[in-house]
């Protein structure tokens, strides 16, 4: 009994002193893994902070090489803009001197005319003798001398002109050269820019010596601008409808590649095609609109023409369709008839794109428009009264003075000077029409109203009376005041024959 007790005793202290050993091995095992714990981490954190440090230097880097660039960039466009300024500097110089040498030749000029006209006044002692040739002859020879004296005054006009605006174009350059270089601004809704890729293209579009530029501005009677931007190239005119087809054509021709005066009239012809096929389409969407599906065919193109109008910078479909809209709902909502708002609406600034040949306000041509198509005078008087000289006579044309006030007053919708601009290039082309009368093929104002010219029927004018026309067109300007500034007028008469070979 005694020695089962001993081994009891033996059993139980070595289990005890197993258990201690073990537990002090788990101890240490766990203070060696905490240890390198510790150092894995701190590893982990040193290589994370290398990695930080790197990128952070990196990304300064990428930065100064970025503002390297830009400053490089802006550098080379103010040299640009500045180098402009110099040429533009230098061409107005040039300018001065041309009106210089002008004044001489004027002086020789008028000597030549106190001669020509001593002579001429002994001549017309004998004139009752003489044939109606001879007349002719004496009178073409008087007209001369005047036609000299006059050119000697706008010459003299044109130097008084840029004496007074040089200090200020100067001036209007350095800022504009400074403006450029910071922010980028869109241009008057006048122009069209078309980008053509690259200097070779632009090459061909001017054409040697300028003639395949000069063609394709005779043909379209727009405007095209040629600046430092090496890859577009700008068309202006106040006609939305001309630019278009202009800048369809032109678009055409550089895809096409060959350009030269046949190739411009083809595609004009063609762009010329595709614009009206696109009026009648706006047309029609129009008259769907205004729930007008009998439309007379004749004048849909009309108001598909408003597509490529504005009014104060407003798009005039736009503006339409909006004035449409208000009328309709005041209408439903006042139990008027809405189908007469709906028409005068559609109508009511149809004048806008036909003034230039009627010498009247937009409104009364509007009226007089829907006259011709059978509208009732009740609608014509909706459509007119939209303005304060003619009393409206009916609800419907109240609401309809109440649509277009709110549809233009609407906050954004209009930009006056764009419009008074278009209204002075229309009077322009207006006084051209009238001097000229049924003479007139067509008239086109271009340079921004520097220039007019009239296309005029040979079977109607001869070259003599073309010479006398263009000085009567002139004067009407002067006298009229319709714009302010010289105003060149060119009267171009051309004579085309056409023959085909085989059909004898």
């Amino acid at each position: 009994m005694t020695w089962l007790i001993v081994l009891l005793a033996i059993t139980t202290l070595g289990g005890a002193a197993a258990a201690g050993y073990f537990m002090q091995a788990l101890a240490k095992e766990r203070t060696s893994f905490k240890s390198q714990s510790q150092d894995k981490v701190k590893e982990v954190a040193k290589q994370l902070l290398q990695n930080k440090y790197k990128e952070a230097d990196e990304e300064a880097q990428q930065l100064r090489n970025q503002a390297k660039q830009f400053y490089d960039r802006l550098k080379s466009q103010f040299q640009a803009q500045q180098s402009a300024l110099e040429a533009k500097e230098k061409l107005l110089e040039e300018q001065r001197k041309h009106v210089a040498d002008k004044e001489v030749s004027l002086v020789k000029k008028d000597e030549e005319v106190a001669e020509t006209r001593k002579d001429l006044m002994v001549k017309l002692e004998k004139i009752a003798g003489m044939s109606k040739e001879e007349v002719q002859k004496v009178y073409m020879k008087e007209f001369e001398a005047s036609l000299v004296s006059y050119k000697a005054k706008k010459i003299s006009d044109i130097e008084k002109e840029i004496k007074l605006t040089a200090e200020d174009q100067a001036r209007e350059l350095i800022v504009d050269a400074m403006q450029s270089v910071a922010t980028e601004y869109v241009d008057e809704i006048t122009v069209s820019t078309i980008e053509i890729g690259n200097e070779e293209i632009k090459g061909k579009i001017i054409g040697k010596e300028g003639r395949n530029i000069r063609a394709f501005e005779k043909i379209t009677g727009v405007d095209v601008i040629i600046d430092e931007s090496p890859t577009s190239i700008g068309l202006s005119s106040y006609d939305g409808v001309r630019r278009e087809i202009a800048r369809m054509a032109l678009e055409r021709l550089i895809k096409d590649g060959r350009i030269h005066p046949i190739a411009i009239e083809e595609h004009y012809a063609k762009a010329k095609k595709d614009v009206i096929q696109e009026l009648e389409k706006t047309g029609k969407m129009m008259a769907e609109k205004a729930n007008w599906f009998d439309m007379p065919v004749e004048l849909i193109p009309i108001i598909g023409r408003l597509k490529y109008r504005r009014s104060k910078g407003q798009n005039m479909v736009e503006h339409t369709l909006e004035v449409m809209e208000i009328a309709e709902y005041i209408a439903r909502e006042l139990k008027a008839d809405v189908n007469m708002v709906l028409r005068a609406a559609l109508l009511h600034d149809i004048g806008k794109v036909l003034t230039t040949k009627v010498k009247k306000p937009h409104h009364h041509i509007s009226g007089d428009v829907a006259r011709k198509y059978g509208l009732d005078e009740m609608t014509v008087n909706a459509i007119e009264a939209h303005h304060e000289d003619i009393e409206p006579k009916s609800v419907e044309a109240v609401i309809m003075k109440i649509a277009d006030a709110a549809s233009g007053a609407r906050s954004g919708a209009r930009k006056e000077n764009v419009e008074d601009y278009v209204e002075r290039i229309e009077n322009l082309e207006k006084t051209a029409y009238e001097v000229a009368g049924d003479a007139a093929e067509e008239v086109f104002a271009v340079r921004a109203g520097r220039e007019l010219r009239v296309m005029v029927k040979p079977s109607q004018i001869s070259d003599e009376a073309a010479m006398v026309l263009a000085q009567n067109i002139a004067k009407k300007i002067d006298e009229t005041g319709v714009f302010p500034g010289i105003v060149n007028v060119v009267v171009v008469r051309e004579l085309r024959a056409h023959a085909s070979s085989g059909n004898s």
